[in-house]
């Protein structure tokens, strides 16, 4: 990647057209769906019970361990890892920790081949702009080097100015997979925040910006493909931003026909919202879990790719779903 000098600002702004080579031309029969490994967390620190940092370290290792081999297991009966898509909508850790993250990405490596997609939760980035700049910072820089330049479309780019370097962008990305394009939103589309690292010499800044006007044009091209439309974040409500913008995102889903959207759990529950909301209007909202609740979700196109049967999993129990929602794919 060079850098083209201008005689006092360095600027650069790519426009992502490189494709990973895990998307590809084959129309998935099936798709998994997870969020929040968050390591380490535990029933009991969930619940806000006294716990000792080992023990909690332990129990959370031993969740994340169970719900990726069932995921790999599932995978393996349905074709192989690289037949089946897997999604990870958010909180991979529990503050962005290097040691976090450097476990995750192990397991993960490990139990899906290094074969999946995931987006940032409120724990990989937001809540640690405050408290941890620098754990913040590099879950940015995790994801951006996992996918910059190597998906279809990212909203990021960059520029140099003295001895500053501005990352700015919503972070969003999307991917096709055959018939199926996958969109990732992370915590969610309004969400914007500035923060930066380094030292006198050298400092890098993020500008995070909200994705909704990235999101339109995104979903206009998809939808003159005629793709199925799966969208992803993290936090399905509560966004802390104008009507008018809530009322945009509303109908832009609707407008461009998105069949589904996935997140991370509200209130601790999984699968189909079945409560009406003003968010997401008639377009259905599934929830995934988490490791620590043993849940997650897996997504079945019927043969004429006209219908999506949701299957929830619990007890990480993926032969046996204790519920399955089918909507029509738009």
């Amino acid at each position: 990647m060079k850098f083209y000098t201008l005689p006092t600002v360095l600027i650069l702004a790519l426009a992502v057209t490189a494709t990973s080579s895990m998307a590809t031309d084959f129309a998935p029969r099936h798709i998994v769906f997870a969020s929040d490994p968050k390591f380490p967390s535990s029933e009991k620190s969930e619940q806000g019970e006294v716990e000792s940092a080992s023990n909690k370290e332990e129990r959370s290792r031993w969740l994340i361990d169970a719900q990726y081999t069932s995921i790999a297991d599932f995978r393996k009966q349905s074709g192989g890892a690289a037949a089946v898509p897997v999604m990870i909508n958010g909180n991979m850790t529990a503050s962005g920790q290097p040691s976090e993250r450097t476990y995750l990405n192990a397991v993960l490596q490990n139990k899906l081949r290094n074969l999946y997609d995931y987006g940032l939760g409120s724990h990989d980035y937001d809540f640690n702009v405050a408290s941890c700049t620098r754990c913040a910072a590099a879950s940015v820089d995790d994801l951006k080097d996992r996918y910059w330049g190597k998906v279809a479309n990212m909203d990021l780019a960059a520029r140099a100015s003295g001895l500053t370097k501005t990352w700015y962008g919503s972070l969003a990305y999307s991917r096709d997979y055959g018939d199926v394009h996958l969109v990732q939103l992370h915590n969610e589309p309004t969400y914007n925040v500035n923060f930066s690292t380094g030292s006198f010499f050298q400092t890098t800044a993020y500008e995070i910006t909200a994705s909704l006007d990235w999101l339109e044009r995104d979903l206009q091209r998809a939808r003159a493909q005629g793709k199925i439309i799966l969208l992803n974040l993290h936090q399905p409500f509560h966004w802390p931003v104008r009507e008018s913008e809530i009322f945009r995102f509303t109908k832009m889903i609707e407008d461009y026909g998105v069949t589904a959207v996935f997140s991370a759990n509200a209130n601790k529950q999984s699968g189909k919202y079945e409560s009406s909301n003003y968010i997401y209007a008639d377009i259905p909202l599934f929830m995934s879990g988490s490791a620590v609740q043993q849940s997650w979700l897996y997504a079945m196109f019927s043969a004429d790719r006209t219908q999506m049967t949701v299957n929830v999993i619990a007890g990480n129990d993926w032969l046996n779903p204790v519920a399955t929602h089918t909507v029509p794919v738009k």
